[in-house]
């Protein structure tokens, strides 16, 4: 394994950066330097695809190891690897490459997916376990603030449930000097807002919830004329699915009872569905003893669409420190570093020969 190949590649997607659902061309950057250099069998899976190592009379059940492509779109337009997934598919393909010619004992796929940042990479990516007589998958992610390298995990929910979820109240316009004659949703918002602290009080949940709006949008910069439609734009986030749930529809009974209070229509849209990210216990561990890791004390608030996998088979996601002074995720200044790439790759390479 040639780890000057390797940080030429991540160079070349953190170079080509795509936007979810979009990845084209990282995807075929991709299958185009594993099959130059491998023997591995490529097959489309969902909008991404895997690479098969593949062994007769193989002892052991077969493996999946995972690394998303998409970069971080931008509120301008475009996109940039603010999160690392450059690096995770790059020291995918490290781990992809070092197996060549090796005999492993097992059937091992190499899956690289698309479209993480919406959530919607790794529902079509499914079809894998239809497909190969896959036993146990396992996904990394880099984490900054963490000594390079060092891997940790932990049994139990990992990273965090997560929903986008859109509020739409519409009530009548009316002339700003007769607010008496309209419908506003002014206040059934104001209170809506004020409530949400008590609404995702972490007292009322088995674990930690949270409830954060993300923006508001209410009438026009039109000064005559009262306000009649308005929209919350929130992210509820829960260590437990079921805690989520119970979130969102106390969310929506409260949103409807405002609504119906003050005579408007109400409506709600959900978007960025993540579950969450449960570890296989036994998988933890095996992390855990293989890689050298140490155990994580609480969930990673953010989500992870990794959580669709571990709903259908055993496994475990861990993260690996990035550096305590490297940039926080999906800040401008981030930038996966080139000295992650062989520790994340030989991460991948024992849970193999384990």
């Amino acid at each position: 394994m040639d780890m000057e190949e390797i940080r030429a590649l991540r160079h070349t997607l953190h170079g080509c950066p795509e936007r979810s659902g979009q990845e084209a061309r990282t995807r075929a950057v991709l299958t185009d330097f594993l099959a130059r250099r491998t023997t591995l069998e490529l097959r489309p899976c969902g909008a991404g695809f895997y690479a098969a190592h593949r062994e007769p009379e193989a002892e052991k059940p077969p493996l999946a190891l995972r690394a998303d492509y998409d970069a971080l779109a931008l509120p301008g337009g475009g996109a940039a690897h603010l999160c690392g997934h450059d690096g995770h598919a790059a020291a995918l393909c490290a781990a992809a490459l070092s197996v060549q010619g090796e005999r492993l004992g097992r059937d091992v796929f190499f899956l690289f997916q698309p479209a993480e940042e919406t959530g919607t990479g790794a529902p079509g990516c499914l079809e894998l376990f239809e497909r190969e007589q896959v036993a146990q998958i396992y996904g990394a992610h880099n984490l900054p603030g963490l000594p390079l390298g060092r891997v940790v995990t932990r049994p139990g929910t990992f990273a965090c449930a997560s929903r986008g979820v859109t509020l739409s109240f519409l009530g009548r316009p009316t002339h700003a000097a007769y607010p008496e004659h309209g419908l506003s949703p002014a206040p059934a918002v104001g209170r809506l807002l004020c409530a949400l602290p008590g609404l995702s009080d972490p007292a009322r949940f088995g674990g930690m919830t949270l409830c954060t709006v993300i923006g508001t949008q209410m009438g026009e910069r039109a000064f005559g004329t009262a306000a009649a439609r308005a929209e919350v734009w929130l992210t509820l986030r829960a260590e437990r699915d079921e805690d989520l749930e119970l979130l969102f529809a106390g969310l929506l009974r409260l949103a409807q009872s405002l609504a119906a209070e003050y005579g408007l229509a109400f409506d709600h849209q959900v978007q960025d569905v993540f579950p969450a990210t449960v570890n296989d216990p036994a998988c933890a561990q095996r992390v855990l003893e293989l890689c050298g890791g140490s155990v994580l004390d609480a969930p990673m608030r953010w989500s992870e669409d990794f959580g669709h996998y571990l709903r259908r088979r055993p496994g475990a996601f861990f993260g690996i420190g990035a550096g305590e002074g490297c940039p926080p995720l999906h800040t401008q200044d981030y930038q996966y570093p080139d000295a992650l790439l062989e520790p994340t790759a030989a991460a991948f390479r024992a849970l193999l020969l384990g």
